[in-house]
Formats: structure tokens, sequence, C-alpha cells
């Protein structure tokens, strides 16, 4: 069986996602709070895009991490690389499951920890992040990880702008 990496901060908890993060990616999904991820959707198609952020880490080795509480274990998002067979290149993203857990540093904890893990452990020079022009808040954390404008590769996303982030940033 193969064993994916296991990432801690000070307040999280970060591993490949499965089983016991279903219902809280599920109820992501079908709310409104998923409109930067495609949502709201209907349960099969939220059951298909979970499947796929799973089912990454078995395709590509990495992926999407789900994001846990270290004090109560509880899943409060998914950060890390996601990468579809359509794009030339791993995409950065992050997202939290709801409301209450925002503006608390999580998303920011959880990001630089991968960041750090892909750039350190896995060699990687470079990694992108597709930002919806609407996601104001997405475009911030995007900056403060270091991450730069980068207007030379499109979005493949519509309306959203690319960020580079560089191992050289996240040093």
């Amino acid at each position: 069986m193969t064993t994916f990496p296991v990432l801690t901060t000070d307040r999280l908890i970060l591993r490949a996602p499965g089983a016991a993060d279903t219902y809280a990616m599920l109820g992501f999904l079908a709310s409104d709070h998923a409109k930067f991820y495609g949502g709201p959707m209907n349960a099969d198609a939220a059951w298909h895009k979970f499947s796929a952020y799973v089912g990454q880490w078995t395709l590509r080795g990495y992926g999407f991490f789900a994001i846990t509480l270290r004090d109560s274990g509880n899943t409060i998002g998914m950060a890390g690389p996601h990468h579809p067979d359509h794009f030339p290149e791993p995409e950065m993203s992050w997202l939290l499951t709801s409301d209450e857990h925002e503006s608390k540093g999580y998303a920011s904890e959880a990001c630089r920890a991968v960041l750090s893990h892909l750039f350190t452990d896995l060699g990687w020079t470079t990694c992108v992040s597709y930002v919806d022009r609407a996601n104001t808040a997405s475009r911030i954390l995007a900056e403060r990880l270091g991450a730069t404008l980068d207007t030379d590769s499109p979005a493949l996303i519509s309306g959203c702008d690319t960020y580079r982030h560089t191992a050289e940033a996240v040093a």
C-alpha cells in the first residue's frame, strides 16, 4: 500500500483526503460557498469532483491535502496541487469548507506548508494558481504567499488570472 505524506503545522494536520472528509467536502461542493469551484452542484457532480481529488493521489502521487484541525480532527478545507489531465502544469489551489473557518489564517498556514513540501521535499521549482478575478480573498492570499501575476501563462479556467509560485518566493 502506498503511503502519502502528512504535514503538520501549529494548528493543522494536512493529509491525503479520504472517506473521513466526504461529509465536509460534499457539503461544501453543494453550497453557495463553492461558487469558485463550480458549485453549488448536485450530489452526483459533487461526488465525482471529490472522487477526482482523492484519486489524483494515486494517479500522480500528489494532490489536494485535506486540512484538518489538530485539536478536533475536523476537516475544514483542502489545499494543494490540482492537476487534471488537460492542465499543462499543477495548479496550487485551496478552499475552506465554510465561512466559519475564514479570516483565521488557516488557508495561509496550510498553503505555506504545502508549498514548502512541494518545493523542498518534491523539488518543484514552480506551480500556478488560477484565481477567479472576483475572488478577492484568494488573490490577496496568492500574493501573500509570494505568487506574482503571470501574464505569459493564460489561465485555463475562464474568468481567472494566473499567479505563479516559485521556490525562491517561498524560501
